[in-house]
């Protein structure tokens, strides 16, 4: 039997053969339609990350606890932690659906650990809930389902696995 008709010779010939030319082929897409390098820039994202995700674990380190409500026109807060009380604090309200809904509203502290200003009604709705200090040393946050009557914010480290 000759080379030409047996069968696992041209196998043996063409496995290999078309695996190279598969290679080819995947390097040719690569090289004509490559994502463009990231801009010069890009490393403020992570550095913004990074700084966000320290702002999360100074509010867990200094055990932050914030009680908000929001009723008949009215935004206050209650807030403990360990260390002294901010002279105001800011809420930024993002609804999930209604960009138009989205507020950030500064509290004024009006007495230890409490701060409250007039705000409008938010409606019960898919939020997610930001407070922090203006200097921006700590942050904490959540996504609210429902009213925003009274919803609690506890600190909590980013990198921590949730039980």
């Amino acid at each position: 039997m000759s080379a030409r008709a047996n069968p696992v010779f041209w196998l043996m010939w063409a496995l290999p053969g078309i695996a190279v030319v598969a290679g080819l082929t995947t390097l040719a897409i690569a090289v004509q339609g490559a994502d463009r390098p990231l801009p010069e820039i890009y490393h403020w994202e992570g550095e913004r990350l990074d700084a966000d995700f320290a702002r999360q674990r100074a509010a867990d380190l200094l055990d932050v606890r914030v009680t908000f409500q929001a009723v008949e026109g009215r935004c206050v807060a209650h807030l403990a932690m360990t260390a002294g009380d901010p002279p105001a604090l800011n809420v930024l309200l993002t609804h999930g659906v209604d960009a138009d809904l989205d507020r950030l509203i500064k509290l004024p502290r009006i007495a230890r650990g409490e701060y409250a200003a007039d705000c409008p009604q938010p409606p019960a709705g898919r939020w997610r809930v930001s407070i922090d200090e203006p200097s921006g040393a700590w942050n904490v946050r959540d996504a609210i389902e429902g009213s925003l009557v009274r919803i609690e914010l506890l600190a909590r480290d980013p990198g921590a696995r949730n039980p």
